[in-house]
């Protein structure tokens, strides 16, 4: 008899505090992980504090900015856009992007965000 192996069951629901979540340096500036890839959702959700963003893309990952605070741009593909508080901004996979200016924004990926979905052209 063999024995089979089964992937655990994901939460029925999951509430996450943000008073708990801690917040570290990513590419873009200082970021809180909300949900990740290993709370088997669909999408991660990330609260990012816009700070030396850096150039970068990605060949699988959607993002969708969402701006909760602040005023500044976008660079998209070298076209700078301009944004604020209550702008949504969808990146597709393969578009070159960074922030600038004083910005919160919260970011959902599709699929969850992964490290090995971040390249650099430098």
């Amino acid at each position: 008899m063999t024995q089979e192996t089964k992937a655990p069951t994901p939460a029925r629901w999951i509430v996450r505090r943000g008073e708990d979540l801690e917040e570290f340096r990513s590419v873009c500036g200082f970021r809180k992980s909300v949900l990740t890839k290993e709370d088997q959702t669909r999408i991660s959700i990330s609260h990012l504090r816009i700070n030396e963003s850096r150039e970068h893309y990605h060949k699988v990952m959607e993002e969708i900015y969402y701006v909760l605070e602040g005023e500044g741009a976008i660079l998209l593909d070298g076209e700078r856009v301009p944004i604020c508080a209550g702008d949504a901004v969808v990146i597709r996979p393969g578009v070159r992007h960074h922030s600038e200016g004083d910005i919160e924004v919260l970011i959902l990926c599709s699929p969850p965000y992964e490290d090995g979905d971040v390249y650099f052209d430098d």
